[in-house]
């Protein structure tokens, strides 16, 4: 007999429910455990994929059912916060532990000290090896993390679980403000962490280095054995056999209804004909009445029996569509702002970037598609920031001659406190309530949600948002400046951008480590840095990755 060793639950969700503090249930009576399989979370935007990860990580609160942990948890949210006076050390977790050990070298330690230091003794070295893997070797310990870049946040952060005593790890879309190079590091350091792992992403690459998937639906939760190639397969597989037996229950109740159809028209003469027969009948009035009433009463028990048995049809149809997803539809309304070919965009002579000893002089005209690449921390959300005019150039020009509209990693056209709806009134956006409604319905932000205030959306709902204020206000942009626009989209909704994208008839200049998506924008430049500065040429398939 073959025994199958089952390995031992690190987390496990017993009848979880959570609601929203405005009555939105999420979840309801959801049954799932995780052990030390790579797992990753997918679904689409809203499901509440990143509530369940802060859940796990003891962030949030069941408001139902049970959520018991084994071991320690790290968790990484989406968004790195950046603290004001915080330092690489602090964001780590390390600075309590690197303090103890330099009071102790200097002779001044405390018993505190060593039971903070605990076996971590090399823990400089370590924090150290991992910067320096992660292409920080430049950043010390001592360095604040407000002047570091997006993706060089990201990878402080990853270093901090990495470090940490935790046998868990959930990690919510780790990869989103990495580079080519930063990807790389991450997976080669997941593929060599023995603890358990729960990644929450819409990254087809990463997602095919888990062995397991959990699919967030809105009727629950799906568990896959394999990568998402096979999960992909599998759901296909799943998708087709739910709707055949849709498909196979209408065909039924169609069949049926009409059998009942006949059967009633059946009776239904039958009793016309004894009717007809009590008329001519030799018998008494009595009689007569009788045989009548008969006739008469014999529809009533047919009409209700064949109501029942529609209504149990109606509802094995029902039952059957609802294992059937329904198909996404996501559509971005861009403004229909034609830049002509001779129409300056943008000017730049000499232009200093802030915080920056680099310089770049261009000129761009007609709907130009610049794809922007370079390595974390080379400036490429300062140079969209400047181009934006949020900052202003250190020395020469930098001036734009049409209206742009910047979509930044931070989202910060977003008010947390106020609903979609309410930033867009307040924007003057020209479209009426009724058409701004119709709009982010398409971007699936549906009633309830675009009068939601935005901090209580998630990471996918809330990029959509910002797109849509972006977007809608009362000056239409002909330039768009996207600041890695994809994190946080789910893959259906990244599709739909890109094909929004591809019919806007303005200029773009987008900053992203989606191949994909940049080949998908067919880019007419590409703007590189190659370590001494910026570098415009035209376009070509190889130098978006």
């Amino acid at each position: 007999m073959t025994h199958v060793t089952r390995l031992p639950a690190l987390v496990s969700l017993n009848q979880l429910g959570f609601q929203f503090a405005n009555g939105e249930t999420i979840f309801d009576s959801l049954n799932l455990s995780f052990d030390r399989v790579p797992t990753a979370i997918v679904g689409r935007n809203g499901v509440g994929k990143s509530v369940l990860g802060r859940l796990i990580a003891g962030q949030l609160n069941p408001t139902a059912g049970s959520l018991t942990c084994q071991g320690n948890v790290a968790y990484v949210p989406q968004t790195f916060s950046a603290l004001e006076g915080q330092t690489v050390a602090d964001a780590t977790g390390c600075a309590p532990a690197l303090q103890a050990l330099a009071r102790l070298n200097l002779g001044h330690a405390s018993s505190e000290d060593f039971d903070t230091l605990a076996d971590r003794w090399d823990l400089p070295e370590r924090l150290r090896l991992l910067l320096d893997e992660a292409g920080l070797a430049d950043i010390d310990p001592e360095d604040l993390t407000q002047h570091l870049s997006g993706g060089q946040q990201a990878r402080i952060a990853l270093i901090g679980a990495l470090l940490g005593q935790a046998q868990l790890l959930v990690l919510d879309e780790p990869t989103n403000h990495l580079d080519t190079d930063g990807r790389r590091w991450l997976m080669h350091r997941l593929e060599q962490w023995r603890g358990g792992l729960i990644v929450i992403s819409h990254d087809r690459q990463l997602l095919n280095h888990m062995t397991r998937i959990v699919e967030l639906t809105p009727h629950g939760a799906k568990v896959f054995g394999g990568s998402y190639q096979a999960f992909q397969a599998q759901r296909d597989i799943d998708q087709a056999t739910a709707q055949m037996v849709v498909n196979q229950a209408r065909t039924e109740r169609h069949r049926e209804r009409n059998r009942l159809q006949r059967e009633h028209d059946t009776i239904q003469r039958h009793a016309a004909s004894t009717l007809k027969k009590a008329d001519s009948a030799n018998v008494s009035g009595f009689e007569k009445a009788k045989m009548k009433g008969a006739a008469r009463d014999a529809m009533g028990p047919v009409r209700q029996a064949h109501q029942t048995r529609k209504n149990g049809l109606d509802a094995q149809v029902r039952e059957a569509n609802a294992k059937v997803l329904p198909e996404a539809c996501v559509v971005v309304s861009l403004p229909g702002t034609a830049v002509p070919a001779t129409r300056q965009v943008l000017t730049l002579v000499d232009a200093q970037l802030p915080w920056s000893a680099t310089r770049l002089t261009m000129a761009l005209a007609g709907p130009v598609r610049i794809a922007v690449n370079g390595p974390n921390g080379c400036g490429k959300t300062t140079l969209l920031r400047m181009l934006a005019g949020d900052f202003p150039p250190r020395s020469g020009q930098c001036t734009s001659h049409v209206s742009s509209a910047f979509l930044d990693q931070q989202l910060a056209l977003l008010d947390d406190q106020r609903s979609i709806v309410e930033q867009l009134g307040l924007l003057d956006t020209p479209l009426n309530e009724g058409t701004l409604r119709s709009h982010l319905a398409q971007l699936q932000l549906d009633a309830s949600r675009v009068t939601r205030p935005s901090g209580l959306l998630s990471g996918g709902e809330r990029l959509k948002a910002a797109i849509a204020i972006a977007l809608w206000r009362k000056t239409p942009a002909q330039l768009l400046l996207l600041d890695e626009p994809t994190n946080h989209l789910d893959l259906e909704s990244i599709e739909a951008f890109e094909q929004a994208l591809r019919d806007f008839p303005g200029a773009i200049i987008a900053v992203s480590h989606d191949h994909a998506f940049l080949t998908a924008l067919a880019p007419t430049h590409t703007l590189e840095w190659h370590g001494s500065g910026w570098q415009l040429h035209p376009f070509s398939a190889g130098s978006a990755c």
